[in-house]
């Protein structure tokens, strides 16, 4: 499936490089420029599978037990779990790679935006899911690497929704995604309010968070 968009969210650009205060006219022309360059380069695309949760955290029908508290607190009050892949596409990575050998400031500003652009592509997903899914609500994607949720869990997640022949999402051996802008994790759903987005309150970063020093939470 695939998903379309007009502009990318620039707060969360701003924030993944760091910027502090408003950007002056140069900045933001730069910025303009580079979101328009991303959005022609980028193919959002993704894929999702929702599954019955049992209370042990198996996914029922794909034969996968979730492992590490951070995941089970996450999904505590759920009775489904979707899993969820998205991606930007190889173009937008190699558009990033072009992008980061012709100009510095460029470059950065593009990985930045495409971050973000890639946010936006899970979440627009995880909207897809609550369509599918009428009368529940979903916490945030929730991926592997957060807290105590383990990388080598990402293959895992990927074959449960058939990401690499679905959208040409696959990873290393390392457990780095490849295409490099994509996102694989969960998201849980419920019948009851949860919390569809994340909240430093509860997040094992939150001391040494570089976000949260700029004022991001």
């Amino acid at each position: 499936m695939t998903a379309e968009f007009k502009t990318i969210n620039r707060a969360d650009a701003l924030r993944y490089m760091g910027f502090q205060g408003q950007p002056d006219e140069h900045f933001l022309s730069e910025l303009e420029l580079c979101e328009r360059e991303l959005l022609s380069a980028a193919r959002p695309q993704f894929t999702f599978r929702v599954f019955e949760l049992s209370r042990d955290g198996q996914l029922s029908g794909c034969d996968f037990k979730l492992v590490g508290e951070d995941i089970k607190r996450h999904l505590q009050s759920c009775e489904k779990a979707a899993v969820i892949a998205a991606t930007l596409s190889a173009d937008a990575d190699k558009h990033l790679k072009k992008m980061s050998l012709s100009d510095g400031l460029r470059g950065m500003i593009s990985d930045a935006l495409a971050s973000a652009l890639a946010e936006q592509t899970a979440d627009y997903a995880r909207l897809q899911v609550l369509e599918s899914e009428k009368g529940y609500h979903a916490t945030w994607v929730y991926a592997p690497g957060y807290g105590d949720f383990p990388l080598p869990t990402v293959p895992r997640l990927l074959e449960c929704v058939d990401a690499a022949r679905s959208i040409g999402l696959s990873c290393t051996g390392a457990f780095m995604l490849t295409p490099q802008k994509s996102i694989v994790g969960i998201a849980g759903l419920s019948e009851k309010n949860v919390a569809a987005k994340p909240s430093c309150v509860n997040c094992n970063m939150r001391e040494n968070c570089k976000f949260r020093r700029f004022g991001g939470c």
